[in-house]
């Protein structure tokens, strides 16, 4: 096959070499055997690898297809997961927005391979405990508004998604898990609230409580994100108003969180 298939990236960067986007295609499946390189930070279970490449460091995701959407993305009738991951990158990049670069789509598109360059970074909880709480709070605020007025949202904008590296000296969140990004050109209100909402049950999570995140640390995060997202100071009713509908998306998230036996995070 030489167009979308097995021998050749389904997907490549115009700065991936074809030689290199050849050997990738053959090559990948044993990216994820016995000698596998996680990535740090990443469950044990996801399966990811750590590369080493004549283009650098770079990140492998599998990516399967399941359920009633397996047929479909075989036959080419529905977009892949890494294949919509691959487009979101660019599209994110194109709009000034951090994610780290997407270099190709190996495999076939029900069950796919997404590489990425690799961006070294910490998670929110380190950022607190080197640079304090404040910091904190001002990057995720600006980061989400940012992405929000830029027409794209994010489903699930926990912790462990989001991955933040110094850039010039100040902290950047570099989005990941792009599989939960969605561009809708305008994020309603309800939309914002509901990423908002998933992203305050991590700020519950034991890890936060460890790094010196309090529960009055929200309300300014809250703060901070309408005022960047209206341009202005909010008022008293407006901030009301944000916090009540988040309030019931978190409270949603760590329902769904305790249903499922799992931790909230």
């Amino acid at each position: 096959m030489s167009a979308r298939g097995i021998d050749v990236p389904w997907l490549a960067a115009a700065e991936l070499p074809s030689e290199l986007g050849r050997a990738w295609a053959r090559e990948w499946p044993s990216w994820f055997g016995p000698a596998r390189v996680p990535l740090p930070r990443a469950p044990a279970k996801a399966e990811l690898a750590l590369l080493e490449t004549p283009l650098g460091r770079v990140v492998a995701k599998r990516e399967r297809t399941r359920g009633w959407k397996r047929p479909l993305a075989a036959l080419g009738a529905r977009a892949g997961r890494a294949e919509r991951a691959f487009e979101l990158a660019h599209e994110l990049l194109e709009r000034g927005l951090a994610t780290p670069p997407a270099l190709a789509v190996l495999g076939r598109p029900d069950e796919a391979v997404l590489v990425t360059r690799y961006v070294d970074g910490t998670g929110p909880w380190e950022l607190a405990e080197r640079r304090g709480v404040e910091p904190l709070l001002a990057t995720l605020a600006a980061a989400l508004a940012r992405l929000h007025g830029a027409g794209f949202r994010h489903r699930d904008p926990k912790a462990s998604n989001v991955l933040v590296r110094e850039r010039d000296g100040e902290p950047e969140v570099v989005w990941t898990d792009l599989v939960g990004v969605q561009y809708l050109g305008t994020v309603e209100p309800r939309l914002r609230a509901r990423d908002l909402g998933r992203l305050a049950a991590s700020f519950e999570s034991c890890e936060a409580r460890t790094a010196g995140v309090r529960a009055g640390h929200w309300k300014e995060l809250e703060r901070r994100y309408l005022e960047i997202a209206l341009g202005r100071k909010p008022e008293d009713e407006e901030l009301e108003k944000l916090a009540a509908s988040v309030a019931r998306w978190r409270a949603r998230a760590v329902r769904r969180h305790l249903a499922r036996g799992a931790r909230v995070s």
